[in-house]
């Protein structure tokens, strides 16, 4: 099917003040999608000041103690669906979150982060902005699925398949504090008994890239019109009630 014929949902739907129910949302998205009780949606929001746990870092040996550590500083904790290692969210970063159908037709890992990571990369190249995926080290959550600009690590991607339903979604440090994110990320992971070593010249924001601070509408914008280019049309409505009610019950398992 081609990019025209999608139908696709836009949600701006955030919660900054309650971080964990952005992630507990997307769930309740993805399991509506499953069932063909809403359309495929694109997320484009503002996440809060949280620490966002990929699924397998309560592996760890001391993880109970470092999400008491972290919590004991007033700090909201929410443990994601998808892998990956921990991000760190606050004012001055933008999310993504694509949740789409998982058809009868496997999808690999790669193909999806290709697909549903390309509406991002089309947005930032209206602005001049041009990434690859790459395995940046010493970076934030490192992966193949960086999304880098010249071998610095400016978008975090990480990825669930199941129960029917693909949810690729992102973290982007528009203007944040890296200073702070590798604070907070290496307290954590001290904590949790596997200390790890992020270094600040592996990583970059956007506002470093443009050279200048870029309003988030203007950027939510530009990524709107990437997303249309790649998956097609989105209309922007409302999430349903069942889709509300569902994230507030999910939100028990995510908030840490």
């Amino acid at each position: 099917m081609s990019p025209s014929q999608e139908r696709w949902r836009l949600s701006r739907v955030q919660y900054p003040d309650d971080p964990a129910l952005n992630y507990a949302v997307d769930l309740a998205i993805a399991e509506h999608v499953a069932r063909g009780a809403a359309p495929p949606t694109v997320r484009l929001w503002q996440p809060g000041r949280c620490l966002a746990i990929g699924r397998f870092d309560s592996r760890l040996p001391h993880f109970p103690e470092a999400v008491r550590h972290m919590k004991a500083q007033g700090l909201t904790l929410a443990q994601r669906m998808s892998g990956g290692k921990a991000v760190w969210q606050s004012e001055g970063f933008l999310n993504f979150s694509v949740i789409a159908p998982k058809k009868a037709a496997p999808m690999g890992i790669a193909e999806a982060y290709r697909k549903f990571s390309e509406g991002l990369r089309l947005g930032l190249r209206t602005l001049g902005v041009e990434t690859s995926f790459q395995h940046i080290k010493g970076a934030f959550c490192d992966g193949p699925y960086d999304l880098a600009v010249a071998d610095k690590k400016l978008v975090g991607t990480a990825q669930v398949q199941k129960r029917g339903f693909i949810i690729v979604h992102g973290t982007m440090p528009v203007d944040g504090a890296l200073d702070e994110m590798i604070e907070k990320i290496s307290e954590f992971y001290e904590r949790a008994g596997q200390p790890i070593r992020l270094r600040k010249e592996t990583m970059t924001t956007l506002a470093a890239e443009l050279g200048r601070p870029l309003p988030i509408e203007k950027l939510i914008e530009v990524l709107c019109e990437g997303f249309q280019s790649s998956l097609g049309h989105l209309s922007g409505r409302e999430l349903l009630k069942s889709e509300w009610q569902r994230a507030h019950k999910w939100l028990e398992e995510v908030k840490l």
